[in-house]
């Protein structure tokens, strides 16, 4: 069974692999913010390796993802809550988008990061169960 077969597509899941050597790998970072940017994987891994440069933040730290999405005309959100002040799954979070042309980069499960286009979670895993944490919008 290859990997695309054991998650399948759902209303709020996508299987999808930025990745241009279509590897499974921990550049979750990478993956989600060249989707979200369209823009290739390549690209993205190079303009962020040229921000860590100057600012001084590794890879794959959240700061650095922060600046380059600063830098690209994205604005944080901070974690959505319900009124009750539980948190959303990511599946969740998608079936109340209000603008499902809207792309979004957002953690989810901790330190995992996707993006979200048409309301669906682009990734190589069906992460929707977990929490949706801080995310990004296009200004």
């Amino acid at each position: 069974m290859t990997r695309q077969e054991k998650y399948k597509d759902t209303e709020t899941f996508h299987f999808y692999n930025a990745n241009p050597k279509n590897r499974i790998t921990g550049d979750c970072t990478f993956r989600a913010v060249a989707t979200a940017l369209e823009q290739s994987w390549e690209e993205t891994v190079m303009e962020m390796a040229e921000l860590s440069c100057k600012n001084g933040y590794a890879l794959n730290d959240t700061k650095g993802t922060e600046r380059y999405l600063e830098c690209k005309g994205w604005i944080k959100h901070r974690q959505p809550k319900k009124a009750d002040g539980t948190k959303y799954t990511g599946a969740e979070f998608c079936k109340l988008l209000v603008d499902p042309d809207k792309r979004y980069i957002a953690h989810i499960g901790g330190h995992h990061i996707v993006a979200i286009v048409d309301r669906r979670v682009y990734d190589i895993w069906d992460s929707t169960g977990g929490c949706i944490g801080n995310y990004w919008t296009k200004g």
